[in-house]
């Protein structure tokens, strides 16, 4: 049995075909898909694509490697780039509104040097934009290169993660809310005498960053197990959708920072502009919901 042979008789059985099923979608005879795999003829190039449609893959791996193990190596490093992209996707958001926290934080503490606070602001939202964008560089290059990819994941995968999925969305809310409770009664909250009341706003900052975290995480990680809609993405090339998570939520942080310094290096509102840091992280959940909710 040539490796053709042996590739078609992997997938067809993969796809719970039969060789009369199979001739059938091919428009040839059960004859002809039995001298396939048996490696007695080969196919012409019109069926090699037609094959490669149908099964989802390319011509090389069809014709000259071994699809097993090929599908394989395929499932490993798609899982591996998904939950390295979900990671480092979610801490750069989390380092954006963390950085308005950090400023929070230290004002709270009694730093009244203003360009302490900026600079650790500035250092620690440059480094979450900058993880974006490569992340976001990383993404379309790895959808370029793998524009199809099989569905891996086991209907127990996918039902295990979806039992928990409500119990995770609800944890992200649950802290936002939490957090709320503690920004807004910041000045009545007890304080020593060298603190003020922007500490507990810049802790509000930090339970939220920890929130749009979990929704993000969450939202990106049932995302990766609708492996039909990646397909229909790269195949399609909708441009509108690709990468949906890491465009939205790196366009809104840094919209968030824009309305940041200008706030407070025009209007001088330091105390109060660093809302649109929550505000954003909010958002950011919403869209990762939303646009996994429309495929």
């Amino acid at each position: 049995m040539s490796l053709f042979g042996e590739n078609l008789q992997y997938y067809r059985k993969r796809e719970n075909m039969t060789q009369e099923q199979l001739a059938e979608q091919l428009e040839v005879s059960r004859q002809t898909i039995s001298k396939w795999e048996a490696g007695s003829s080969y196919a012409e190039m019109e069926k090699l694509l037609q094959l490669c449609d149908l099964f989802s893959c390319d011509l090389d791996t069809l014709l000259r490697k071994e699809a097993g193990e090929s599908e394989l190596e395929d499932n490993l490093q798609h899982r591996r780039r998904m939950k390295e992209f979900r990671k480092w996707i979610t801490c750069g958001v989390a380092l954006l509104i963390t950085a308005a926290a950090s400023y929070e934080i230290l004002a709270g503490l009694g730093q009244r040097n203003e360009a302490v606070r900026q600079t650790l602001f500035m250092v620690l939202a440059m480094a979450g934009i900058l993880i974006l964008v490569v992340q976001g560089l990383k993404d379309s290059d790895y959808r370029k290169k793998h524009p199809f990819i099989q569905d891996f994941y086991t209907q127990e995968e996918k039902e295990e993660f979806d039992s928990h999925f409500p119990a995770r969305i609800a944890a992200g809310v649950g802290l936002i809310l939490a957090g709320l409770l503690i920004g807004m009664n910041g000045e009545s909250l007890p304080l020593p005498d060298d603190m003020n009341e922007e500490f507990y706003y810049g802790i509000f900052l930090v339970i939220v960053a920890a929130a749009v975290s979990i929704l993000i995480y969450t939202g990106m990680h049932k995302q990766e197990y609708d492996v039909e809609a990646y397909n229909k993405e790269n195949n399609l090339k909708n441009t509108e959708a690709n990468g949906p998570v890491a465009v939205w939520c790196g366009c809104i942080m840094l919209l968030a920072t824009i309305l940041f310094l200008i706030a407070g290096l025009v209007f001088h509102l330091w105390e109060i502009c660093w809302i649109v840091y929550p505000v954003g992280g909010l958002f950011c959940g919403m869209a990762t919901l939303i646009l996994n909710r429309k495929k």
